[in-house]
């Protein structure tokens, strides 16, 4: 069936608040901690125990925002330095608490009585950009409390866990970072290291430069040939 298309003269524009820019906290140090306290809390299910100073949720729903308490999650990219975050917490005994932490990855945390840590090591991978956690489920009538958030500049370079004999640091000469932020000077090896290095990293950048080289034979086509061939909607 062919649908019918009307003309309207005048349409309702759509209404948003404006946004409010805040500027960026510059957190400074290799180490911290961040107070759940001091965290933006989205959703129901949560009080504030100003006296233990921890946030106490008894049911699922409450999101908890750290990104203007921790540092900017790139901020050492270029040195190879990702932000560990660990989570500090306590429960009741049989809690059962379900959180999506800062990488995504929904877990299930130990019951702590007496507190515990959950580690988020997928850290390494993928940060969210507000460093948010959210409270998926919490067992009827059973608390989780959340206290804190430890943070930590950590090297990407790995060792197994098993390799005792290796230096767990990672050893490094101001001279050899200042390095890294050095400003270049643009050679033909300097662009070219550039272009190689989109390459691997960028998929979409690799298809466009063998798209290039295919050029040539696409420009020997006629023009309704080389519309039909490309699958062009009308």
């Amino acid at each position: 069936m062919k649908l019918k298309r009307e003309f309207f003269p005048k349409v309702r524009k759509t209404v948003v608040p404006r946004p409010i820019v805040k500027p960026e906290p510059d957190v400074l140090s290799q180490t911290g901690s961040a107070k759940a306290t001091d965290a933006v809390i989205y959703g129901p299910n949560w009080y504030l125990d100003k006296e233990q100073d921890l946030i106490e949720i008894y049911d699922a729903g409450p999101a908890l925002s750290f990104g203007h308490l921790l540092p900017k999650k790139d901020k050492y990219e270029r040195e190879g330095l990702y932000l560990l975050l660990s989570i500090a917490y306590r429960t009741t005994e049989n809690a059962n608490a379900n959180i999506r932490t800062f990488s995504g990855w929904h877990v299930d945390l130990p019951n702590a009585a007496t507190g515990g840590m959950c580690v988020d090591k997928q850290t390494y991978h993928w940060v969210s950009d507000d460093c948010c956690i959210n409270v998926n489920s919490v067992f009827q009538g059973e608390k989780l409390w959340l206290q804190r958030v430890d943070w930590e500049w950590v090297s990407r370079e790995t060792i197994y866990e098993d390799e005792h004999h290796e230096d767990p640091w990672l050893h490094r000469t101001k001279k050899e970072v200042d390095a890294l932020y050095a400003k270049k000077h643009i050679t033909t090896g300097v662009v070219e290291d550039f272009l190689v290095q989109q390459i691997r990293d960028d998929p979409n950048f690799a298809k466009r430069c063998l798209t290039l080289l295919n050029t040539d034979k696409l420009v020997e086509k006629d023009i309704v040939s080389l519309y039909k061939d490309l699958g062009i909607d009308q």
